[in-house]
């Protein structure tokens, strides 16, 4: 099916609905209201708010792999100077990207917590870490290292979404990178 404008206008009411209310309470009829659409518009788009949700989950979760994947290559194929430089980049755009959809993210994370979709985007953010310190030299307990290090950067994030992204990506980025590379605490 073609994505249309009121397609993305279901998706954003629903994001808009989240910031107030809890993902069960939400209707149909309110995401209709909130898109200013009709219900036959919406089961035209959608099967229901479940759906719809996991369209939404599935575009940043899609965006998110990719630049996790790409990050995983360029650790794996270059040398140490590189990888360092690379990680503060890919952060980098992190930070703006959750910026560029701040209201997902402070809907999910803040006001609205989603804890299964917070589970999903660790669940793939271990994986990738655990694939990415198997391109390096070996750990001891890599695994405690990896959640210990997931924890501290979704904390890190939350403070910065719930104070309404105050520094910038670029500061973001770096507070995220010295932490990791125990630099400038």
């Amino acid at each position: 099916m073609k994505k249309t404008k009121t397609y993305y206008q279901i998706c954003k009411a629903l994001i808009r609905l989240l910031e107030h209310h809890p993902f069960e309470a939400i209707t149909i009829k309110e995401i209709c209201a909130e898109s200013g659409v009709h219900r036959s518009t919406f089961y035209a788009h959608f099967e229901d708010k479940y759906q719809l949700f996991e369209v939404i989950k599935q575009f940043h979760m899609k965006r998110y792999e990719r630049l996790m994947a790409s990050t995983t290559y360029t650790i794996e194929h270059s040398d140490l100077e590189t990888t360092k430089s690379y990680i503060l980049k890919g952060f980098r755009l992190l930070f703006k990207y959750i910026l560029r959809y701040k209201s997902f993210f402070q809907t999910i994370i803040v006001t609205n917590t989603q804890p299964v979709l917070i589970r999903d985007y660790m669940k793939f953010t271990q994986r990738t870490y655990t694939a990415i310190l198997k391109s390096l030299p070996e750990m001891h307990r890599s695994d405690y290292f990896i959640h210990y290090t997931i924890g501290g950067e979704l904390a890190i994030i939350y403070k910065w979404l719930s104070n309404d992204c105050q520094e910038t990506p670029d500061e973001m980025a770096y507070i995220l990178n010295a932490n990791l590379m125990k630099t400038k605490r």
